[in-house]
């Protein structure tokens, strides 16, 4: 009788690997990725509110939150003309200048010259002229070019196994199709005179199927799509034309 490492050796050397396939990234879950994914472009490729709120120079708005007041020594708020307003997939660019605001959404491009977005929540959130009650940082609240992927990067690795993370990374860095190996395929047939399947009673003598069905649903657990053919007949013959029609 054969060890089952003999057996599992025996068995991986005659499987035949498929050759990797071409896919759109929606059918390739749960596949093995059979390429280095390099990125061509920086991701994102623009200088984008990464909240709502408002684009600022830090600079401008640095003094919030003090005791600023007027020539009269009156205590008053540090304010801004709001100038604009940007909103998501929006091509106009917008220059901002020294001491405005400009109204953004989350992924709205960045105006020029602006280096941080104040959350609205430091403000009053004023349409014509906002109060700002809180400074923000150089690069607060941006998500600058490149943050996420360079030029050159491998989004996904060759051997990954391609999930809901990878498939939306594909779609990120302008990839429609990805190489993948296809799933094995593999036939799994019963022999033996005392088998019966499922569907029917034991006689004297017999016993269900049991092998062929956890062995399917291990290799489909294993990512294989799976043909379970049955029990067949013990003649030689008969397996050997049952193993080359599976």
């Amino acid at each position: 009788m054969r060890s089952v490492e003999d057996q599992q050796t025996r068995v991986t050397a005659a499987a035949v690997a498929p050759r990797p396939v071409r896919v759109a990234i929606s059918e390739a879950q749960g596949l093995l990725c059979a390429e280095e994914v390099v990125t061509e472009r920086p991701l994102p490729g623009f200088d984008q509110a990464a909240i709502d709120g408002y684009a600022v120079r830090s600079v401008d708005v640095a003094a919030a939150g003090t005791d600023l007041r007027n020539e009269e020594d009156e205590r008053i708020d540090l304010t801004l003309p709001v100038v604009g307003e940007v909103s998501a997939g929006s091509r106009q660019p917008i220059r901002l200048q020294p001491r405005q605001a400009v109204r953004v959404d989350t992924g709205a491009p960045l105006p020029t010259l602006a280096d941080a977005v104040l959350p609205l929540d430091r403000t009053d959130s004023g349409r014509a002229r906002v109060k700002v009650f809180r400074p923000v940082r150089s690069g607060e609240y941006v998500r600058k070019i490149g943050d996420d992927v360079q030029p050159g990067d491998v989004a996904v690795r060759s051997g990954t196994i391609i999930g809901a993370a990878q498939v939306g990374l594909l779609a990120a860095v302008g990839r429609d199709k990805v190489l993948v190996h296809p799933r094995p395929r593999l036939s799994v047939i019963s022999v033996g005179g005392e088998l019966v399947d499922t569907d029917r009673t034991p006689g004297p003598g017999q016993v269900y199927d049991v092998n062929s069905c956890a062995l399917a649903a291990a290799a489909r657990d294993a990512g294989a799509d799976v043909n379970r053919v049955g029990i067949v007949s013990t003649t030689p013959s008969v397996c050997a034309r049952w193993s080359k029609a599976s």
